[in-house]
Formats: structure tokens, sequence, C-alpha cells
């Protein structure tokens, strides 16, 4: 029997804090290898009120398990802000109740002065639906020209 709030809707939060991993990203030579990165995200979700079941929620663990496979499979990038927006792409693109987001991504081994350093970036579905919007225009273009 479903709860009688079952039919609301409500805004929430999933948080995720000092997620571990190791992935490539950087833009000197010594970063080409695997390096520990450190995230933390707050994920603005609209959902049921009494969710009674995993699939009427924002799963954490299935967003932790998929940042990190991502992480550790792919093979580089230069920019520590570009893996930010491409971990926040893939969270929007799997979980339809997300809304917006915040995501920190730290190096902890950036600068040995510093416990860690990183970049923290905010999205909305909305900024998310325009850049997937851009890179698919930027490809049609690119296809054009080709």
């Amino acid at each position: 029997m479903k709860h009688p709030d079952a039919g609301l809707t409500v805004e929430w939060d999933v948080v995720i804090d000092q997620l571990r991993a190791q992935t490539r990203v950087g833009i000197h030579n010594h970063e080409r290898v695997a390096q520990p990165v450190v995230i933390d995200a707050v994920l603005h979700c609209r959902s049921q009120a009494l969710p009674e079941e995993i699939g009427e929620c924002l799963d954490y663990d299935a967003f932790c398990r998929m940042l990190c496979s991502y992480l550790d499979a792919q093979t580089h990038t230069d920019l520590v802000e570009q893996l930010a927006a491409d971990l926040l792409a893939l969270a929007f693109d799997r979980f339809a109740m997300l809304d917006n987001a915040l995501l920190t991504l730290y190096k902890p081994h950036a600068v040995r002065s510093a416990v860690q350093v990183g970049v923290r970036l905010r999205w909305s579905r909305h900024d998310f639906l325009r850049r997937r919007a851009h890179l698919a225009a930027a490809r049609v273009v690119e296809a054009t020209h080709a």
C-alpha cells in the first residue's frame, strides 16, 4: 500500500562527501598516470516525499560507482574543469530527477603547500541541456566541413 504522502513531490539533496578515486587529469607530464582525486557533490533532486523503492530516488551508490568507473576508464583529461563538466553531464544524463548539482573535484597532490586544490562546478538541468545542444551542433558543423 502506498503511503498517503506518496503523490507529493518535494525537493531534496543527496550529499556525497569525499568520494575518492584515481584518474588521469592535468597538463603536466607526471599527471598522465593515475593520481588521486576527491569529489564532493550536492545533488538537488525533485522526487516523491516518501519513496518506497530505489527507483524513486537518486541512488547515491549507483552515482558513486558511475563516477568511479568513468574516472578509472578515462584515458586522460588536461583540465580539471573539463573533467568536472564531464562528470556532471553523466549525472544529468543518467538521473532524470536531478534538477541541479554542485560538484567539487579536488586534486590533493596538485600543490604541495595546500591540502588540496580543485574546481567547483554548479549546473542546472537547463545548463546541461544547453551544453549538450551546443556539443551536438559543433559535431554537425565539424561533419559538414570534413
